[in-house]
């Protein structure tokens, strides 16, 4: 199942989920078993198990404190959020073969953030009491320039007073405070730029929070190879950076730009969904270039 489609079961089943003033979500037995690509018919008859012989999704739902009584509410009044994380787990990883694939895609969108915060973000949710509080304004320090001009006449009155023979460690500390004032005053003469150039690992794991192996099917090798293949128009700019401990070629892409960023999630997403990229990336002819470093 694509993204595409996982979003467009997220958007049909979003009325039928709550969350309460505390903010403690649930969703109905067929929102979860559409989210899990499953029948609410199969979660059902799990959850009916829970009274003569348990399944195996039963045995895990009670062995995180749920008791049977639970299970048989949840066909009528709805799954709380913890348990459909662990109604996910299930058919992700721990169903044989009747896991889905969009269960485990679903479980990995998750992994970041959590089912609760997913659905209370999906429903509009806010918490009262963390809503922002007016701050008193922080006390303004005068210009760099006039206390500079401050420090100098100070300078001065003490140079008259001492015949011009300052303690040496004073005169120092003296010195770096005017080096740390001109310092300031340089920065702010700056104009800082507002773009954003990232490689697509260093997006991957400081944006979207994922762990890219150097290793194994979905190595980052892999993934840069996936995002030039695949999305050549999120761009080719190269640039000389540092990696281990070497200068080294690697693509970069504008991250300052939402067009661009949104396109390299769905890359990221596609390849970490994908179960054998290598195989993909062979398939269109991607590993007869030269490889460049990807970071």
């Amino acid at each position: 199942m694509s993204q595409i489609e996982v979003s467009q079961t997220i958007e049909q089943i979003k009325q039928e989920i709550t969350v309460d003033a505390s903010g403690q979500s649930k969703a109905s037995m067929k929102a979860t078993a559409r989210l899990a690509g499953v029948s609410d018919k199969a979660i059902g008859k799990a959850l009916e198990s829970a009274n003569l012989e348990p399944s195996k999704l039963a045995v895990m739902l009670m062995e995180h404190g749920f008791d049977a009584a639970n299970l048989q509410e949840w066909r009528t009044n709805g799954i709380p959020d913890i348990a459909i994380a662990i109604i996910l787990d299930y058919y992700g990883y721990e169903a044989g073969r009747y896991c889905t694939k969009q269960a485990k895609l679903i479980c990995r969108a998750f992994k970041t953030i959590g089912v609760r915060a997913w659905m209370q973000d999906i429903t509009g949710w806010t918490n009262p009491a963390t809503q922002p509080q007016e701050q008193p304004p922080a006390p303004a320090l005068p210009p760099v320039e006039q206390r500079l001009h401050t420090l100098v006449q100070a300078m001065k009155t003490l140079a008259e007073l001492t015949g011009g023979r300052l303690n040496p460690y004073m005169e120092q500390q003296v010195k770096d405070f005017a080096a740390n004032l001109l310092a300031e005053h340089n920065r702010k003469m700056l104009t800082p730029s507002k773009e954003r150039w990232l490689g697509v690992v260093n997006f991957a794991e400081s944006e979207l929070g994922k762990k890219v192996p150097i290793s194994g099917s979905h190595y980052r090798g892999h993934l840069g190879t996936w995002v030039r293949t695949f999305y050549p128009q999120l761009g080719d700019r190269q640039e000389t950076r540092i990696v281990q401990g070497t200068q080294q070629k690697i693509y970069v892409y504008a991250c300052h730009d939402p067009v661009v960023t949104a396109g390299l999630t769905t890359a990221i997403e596609e390849f970490f969904a994908h179960p054998e990229p290598a195989a993909a990336l062979k398939l269109a002819g991607a590993f007869s270039k030269k490889a460049v470093v990807t970071v």
